[in-house]
């Protein structure tokens, strides 16, 4: 998904808060910003915006010498978030429709999001997500997909999220590759996220280092592709990608006008939508 205008600002809103987590130093934040419209200024027209994301983010890294400025806002999340895995679990075990409701509880997880900005509740997303429907709804054909499908790649976002990953995990019932990034990005999920969540005694974890140019490599995208499902979670992996033709399904909130607009939707609807649906 290419570059809106509206994500620039939104993209230097970011600049501007990793910059004050990373270190107390002004004149380092003040470096940070400049190196953040000095990226997005040269942007290319073809650029994504999770590729100008990493981009901005490994230069607040570089400035700073804080190679993981979100370390503490994700060890937070990750513990509010195992706090609330006994009562989400019952929720699922006590469901009509199991998947549905882990589907639900995955997708109200991805709340957990500081790239659009650190202004949520949890628990509150999770009660009201749980009585909505879903807005683009793709389920059926997840659920087929499923029955046929021995084995499950699972793109992972954010942490915290990563304990309601694992709760729709143990309802798929299939052997699943839990896909995690290998170096720090914003709050994405790190095998140190999914250790924590447990997530090594329902999945194999596997970790994917960041291409600066094309965020999943060539042959991670051959590997996506030749995968017989995939799940893909969060409004990063939608935009990375979009169209690239795998039997995949996206599941996230959406957060942002610009994939409000991509996907006919609106800011807070639930999305399940399949790749090779519609």
């Amino acid at each position: 998904m290419r570059m809106d205008l509206e994500c620039f600002p939104c993209l230097l809103r970011q600049a501007v808060e990793a910059g004050r987590l990373a270190t107390e130093d002004e004149g380092k934040r003040l470096e940070v910003v400049r190196a953040a419209l000095r990226i997005l200024g040269e942007a290319p027209p073809e650029s994504t915006p999770p590729l100008l994301c990493l981009k901005v983010h490994e230069e607040v890294k570089r400035i700073t010498g804080n190679a993981d400025p979100y370390r503490e806002v994700k060890r937070a999340f990750n513990r509010l978030a195992k706090e609330m895995y006994p009562e989400l679990r019952r929720k699922v075990e006590s469901s009509p429709d199991p998947l549905l409701t882990a589907v639900k509880l995955a997708i109200a997880g991805n709340v957990i999001d500081v790239g659009p900005g650190m202004d949520f509740d949890l628990k509150k997303t999770v009660s009201e997500v749980l009585d909505r429907d879903l807005s683009l709804n793709h389920l059926e054909h997840l659920r087929r997909e499923l029955e046929r499908s021995s084995t499950v790649v699972y793109l992972a976002d954010n942490a915290g999220e990563v304990v309601f990953d694992r709760i729709l995990i143990e309802t798929l019932g299939k052997k699943v590759i839990y896909v995690v990034k290998k170096d720090p990005l914003l709050n994405d999920a790190s095998r140190e996220d999914a250790e924590f969540a447990g997530m090594e005694e329902v999945a194999e974890v596997v970790e994917v280092e960041l291409n600066p140019e094309t965020i999943y490599t060539p042959a991670q995208a051959s590997f996506l592709r030749e995968a017989e499902l995939v799940i893909s979670k969060g409004q990063g992996n939608y935009e990375t990608l979009e169209g690239m033709g795998a039997n995949l399904f996206y599941l996230l909130m959406i957060k942002c006008p610009v994939v409000a607009r991509r996907l006919g939707g609106r800011v807070g609807d639930l999305v399940v939508k399949g790749e090779r649906v519609g």
